[in-house]
């Protein structure tokens, strides 16, 4: 019977030890996963904080590049005046050199498209959007007639002659369908016509930007004309 006892007695000792290895080394793997919990976490953490870094150096990028843009179509601008004065030069030259009477000094292209942007920057939209209109009767085919129509369309918004505005900004449309300007001339042609009751049209050309220009700073305005609109 004794040795029954102490049997059952070593039994029960050999359960109660082996359940506590077992907690033991339970309680290791935990604290082990729990280590590696918290690393994952800091790293993640960690990969968060570059990502937001990147993107805070992607945004600063982004509003250089624009800036950097705008200098270059400064630049475009200022160069097409250049190559449209030497050309006015050439076919002066040419006409004076055929004709045996004296020739007046002509009007540079470039002081006449300055003149004119110089009464738009001013608000002089009258005499903005007559000057334009004369450089372009002068010289359609120069390398700054597609900026002129632009800025003979904002000279007629300007001036609240819509129907004006309109024609200019179709205008670039039509004659220049390649042109960079294309998402600007869509937006403004869209706006234009808004006062001479042509909302689905100028919803439609809203949706247009929207879709074919979706990053680019037309886009984002053309959706706020549409949230307006709907």
């Amino acid at each position: 019977m004794k040795n029954v006892t102490k049997l059952i007695f070593m039994a029960g000792s050999g359960f109660l030890l082996s359940g506590c290895i077992a907690s033991e080394r339970d309680m290791s793997t935990l604290k082990l996963q729990l280590k590696e919990l918290n690393t994952t976490i800091a790293q993640m953490q960690a990969n968060q904080a570059e990502l937001a870094g990147t993107m805070d150096e992607l945004n600063r990028n982004l509003s250089i590049s624009g800036e950097n843009l705008s200098q270059v179509d400064a630049q475009i601008v200022k160069l097409s005046a250049k190559l449209d004065d030497l050309t006015a030069s050439m076919q002066s030259g040419a006409a004076s050199a055929a004709s045996a009477a004296p020739q007046a000094a002509a009007v540079l292209p470039s002081d006449l498209f300055a003149e004119a942007k110089t009464h738009l920057d001013k608000g002089a939209y009258d005499s903005a959007a007559m000057g334009f209109k004369l450089y372009i009767s002068k010289y359609p085919d120069s390398e700054n007639a597609e900026t002129a129509y632009m800025y003979m369309g904002d000279a007629y918004a300007g001036a609240g002659q819509s129907k004006q505005a309109a024609i200019a900004y179709a205008t670039i449309l039509q004659k220049f369908p390649q042109s960079k300007q294309t998402a600007a001339a869509r937006l403004k042609y869209a706006r234009s016509i808004l006062p001479l009751g042509k909302t689905d049209e100028a919803k439609r050309y809203f949706a247009s930007v929207v879709q074919d220009y979706a990053s680019s700073p037309e886009a984002k305005q053309a959706k706020a004309e549409l949230a307006k609109l709907n």
